[in-house]
């Protein structure tokens, strides 16, 4: 009789452990899941201030001293005397690098006298993303891209890595083609 005595002590003993390490551990967890929250719930009005506040900045819009070079601006379409095969033979190139769902607008291509500078700006559909190479950017990278929410799979992030691509031979053929600056600037001259 005594023996049961002890087994149940003992036992009483360890559901008293148990009852308790399963207390504390729900007391951590509703402390963790109070902190997540509080993080999860932080980080999501952060990014709604990001998105809100984020805009597309394009060049010639007047925000400060340096963008005024970018006021007067040279569009360089298909239909183009003397540049309109410029202007296509970049657009086939970034379809072949890219792939055929870019768009590019009319005056996608513009050349910026005041500062010898262009811009080539697009649209991927299938991303629902925007893009603008700029030749002569400041920080000497001038490769953006805009867009709302996008997943990152292995494809989406592939294309990423083809636009950045499509950028360096962008800018490397614009270089290479040494005088294409300056007939342009001729050109945009004669406009004005």
């Amino acid at each position: 009789m005594e023996e049961k005595i002890i087994t149940r002590k003992m036992l009483d003993k360890l559901r008293e452990g148990r009852d308790r390490q399963a207390r504390e551990a729900a007391e951590q967890f509703v402390v963790e899941a109070k902190e997540e929250d509080n993080f999860l719930t932080r980080s999501k009005t952060l990014m709604e201030e990001a998105v809100q506040n984020s805009k597309k900045k394009i060049l010639t819009e007047e925000d400060n001293s340096d963008d005024e070079s970018h006021e007067n601006y040279f569009e360089i379409r298909p239909n183009t005397p003397q540049f309109g095969d410029v202007r296509t033979s970049q657009e086939e190139v970034l379809k072949k690098t890219v792939g055929e769902n870019i768009t590019l607008d009319e005056g996608a291509l513009k050349y910026y006298p005041d500062s010898d500078d262009m811009t080539l700006e697009g649209k991927i559909r299938t991303l629902n993303m925007e893009f603008q190479f700029r030749y002569n950017d400041p920080s000497g990278d001038g490769c953006y891209i805009w867009c709302e929410a996008m997943q990152l799979t292995e494809t989406n992030t592939k294309t990423l890595g083809k636009i950045r691509n499509a950028f360096s031979n962008w800018k490397d053929s614009i270089t290479q083609d040494g005088d294409l600056m300056v007939k342009l600037k001729k050109a945009a001259n004669k406009e004005n």
